[in-house]
Order: structure tokens, then sequence, then C-alpha cells
């Protein structure tokens, strides 16, 4: 399996785009998250957004579905509606934790798309919906993809969820996603590093936390963040995402030159991720 890392990050950045990673196996090209500037971060990468077969959505902010509705009528058959998949689809799967799904449409997406000239639309005018129940897995050209339900942000009483993905086939190493995640209950998610081969951890490198993803300092291990500590072979294995635009330019918060991918080996991780970067599997 080949994965390129469309972007890495930071939500509404035009240089970094937002976090996304395009999986190719076979004829199959899987996109997990289509965000704000997918569309932007495809057309960078010379990736025609025809060719997506299939899209993976973790939770339902803008930064992770914006693109929706522009790969919906980028893929959309004026001449074939409403369409059938008879002949074979010319629309991309949609694959999201079952109520998640339903949240998209109803919350984000019908506004925008359910009205179309001489009948109402679905979310099944546009895509393949595949609803992915609560503790299951789905499967995706022989890889078992698991959905990890983890924090994403708590606010008052109210805890907003992300799912991530870990993707395990026999023979091949496994590999997960934590695609937005606080890094407040590491125990939660730790048997899941341990299993993974190769971890793609989301990491906020202000000197603070947001209290929306996990932050190096957390990740790292530094007395002051107050954090659980990541085992020395968990952090190995494990490649950063990036939240600010100043990691890419090397530059610390306060503008100040700053070594990111020598301070990320130092501190014992694989690595800051970046745009096209691939990883074979």
């Amino acid at each position: 399996m080949k994965i390129t890392v469309l972007g890495c990050g930071n939500a509404f950045s035009q240089r970094n785009f937002n976090q996304s990673f395009l999986l190719e196996e076979g004829s199959s090209k899987l996109l997990i998250d289509c965000g704000q500037l997918t569309m932007n971060a495809l057309k960078h990468a010379k990736i025609d957004p025809r060719v997506i077969t299939d899209i993976y959505i973790s939770h339902a902010h803008a930064d992770h579905i914006g693109s929706l509705e522009a790969m919906a009528f980028t893929r959309y058959d004026w001449r074939n509606c409403p369409r059938s998949y008879k002949d074979g689809s010319y629309a991309p799967r949609l694959i999201a934790n079952a109520q998640l799904l339903k949240d998209l449409w109803d919350k984000s997406l019908s506004g925008g798309l359910e009205s179309m000239e001489g009948f109402v639309a679905t979310i099944a005018t546009f895509f393949e919906p595949v609803p992915v129940k609560d503790n299951q897995a789905f499967k995706w050209e022989g890889w078992t993809c698991e959905l990890i339900q983890q924090v994403h942000i708590m606010t008052g009483s109210t805890i907003a969820c992300t799912f991530g993905l870990m993707m395990s086939k026999a023979k091949h190493k496994s590999i997960y996603f934590t695609t937005d995640s606080q890094h407040c209950s590491p125990r939660q998610i730790e048997v899941f590093y341990k299993r993974a081969d190769i971890i793609i951890q989301d990491c906020e490198c202000t000197p603070f936390s947001s209290g929306v993803h996990a932050n190096y300092a957390q990740l790292a291990g530094y007395p002051e963040a107050n954090s659980v500590r990541l085992g020395s072979d968990t952090k190995a294995k494990m490649w950063l995402s990036h939240y600010q635009d100043f990691v890419s330019e090397g530059l610390d918060f306060e503008g100040r030159p700053c070594d990111w991918e020598a301070k990320a080996k130092a501190d014992g991780f694989a690595g800051f991720i970046k745009c096209g970067q691939v990883f074979e599997i």
C-alpha cells in the first residue's frame, strides 16, 4: 500500500493544507478526510479527484469535511441522474461511523446538496454511503480498518469525538492514524499505540495546549506538561503531524529559528510528516 501525505495538519493553511492522506492499493484510492482545502491539496499533488474510490471521514468539523460538496459536484453525473450502481459507481464510497454519517448529512451537507433541479437529493445521490456501526470494522482491499473513538475536544459538559483509524493486514505493517485527538487519556489508546508499527499522530507545537489536539510537550513527556510519558518504543514509530505553519518554516512559536526535525529526533520521535511524503507499507 502506498500512502501519500496530502496535508500535514494546519486546518486552513494554503501552504500545508489540512491533515489528509491518500492510500493506494491496486486500483483503489482511499482518501482519509476531505477537509476545507483537500481539493487544493489534490490539485497540488496532481491527483484528479475523480479517481478517488473511497473517502473516510473521522469527524464532522469543517477542516475534515469542507471539500465534500466540491467533491460531490465534481463527481456528479448530471446526465444519468438519479444514478445507480449497477454498472459501477462513478461516485466514491463515503465511509464513517453510522451516527457521524447521519450527522454529516443532517447538520452539514444537506443545506448545500439536498435541493437539486427536479428532485430532492439525499446523501446517496452523490456518494455511496457506508455507515460503520459502533465497535465494528470495515474492510478495504484486504485491510481491516478499525474505528478508534477518541476525545477531540471538551467544552463544558459536551465532548466531541473523533474516530481514529487502525489499519492492519496479514504480513503487512499496521498503521494507526489518530486523526485528531487529545492526549488527556493515553491509557485509552495505548493498546493501539502498541499494536501499530507506524503511528501518524496529530501534534500542536505551541508552548501551551489548546485542549483540542495532542501537544508536543505532552507527547515528548516534558515534566511541565504533566503528561503520562510515552515509552521510547512508541515514540520511535510515531510521525507527528503539526498544526502550525511556523514548524515547516523552521521557526518556533515566537518566530525564532527552531530545527523541529532535530528536536523531534532528539526527543525520540520518527519525525514530522511533510506534504508529499510517501510511505510504502
